[in-house]
């Protein structure tokens, strides 16, 4: 299983997002974007899902197998 932290971290930047601004978008403390990114929470299921939504990702996509690289080989 892929860590869901590494995921969010890794859309996030890819869409030139600091954790304040996706932490808005979630209606959730930014310092529990930055617990779920190091591991420190896991954060809920829903918590996660508001976060791939704000991320324009599947949930699967933060806790599945797919990440974002792999995501861009299969659009090549």
């Amino acid at each position: 299983m892929v860590n869901p932290g590494v995921q969010v971290k890794t859309f996030r930047k890819a869409l030139n997002m600091t954790q304040k601004q996706l932490a808005k978008l979630v209606n959730i403390d930014e310092s529990m974007i930055n617990k779920i990114e190091n591991g420190r929470s896991t954060g809920s299921i829903q918590t996660l899902a508001n976060i791939a939504a704000a991320l324009g990702v599947c949930i699967t996509e933060l806790i599945g197998k797919q990440t974002l690289s792999n995501k861009e080989d299969n659009h090549v």
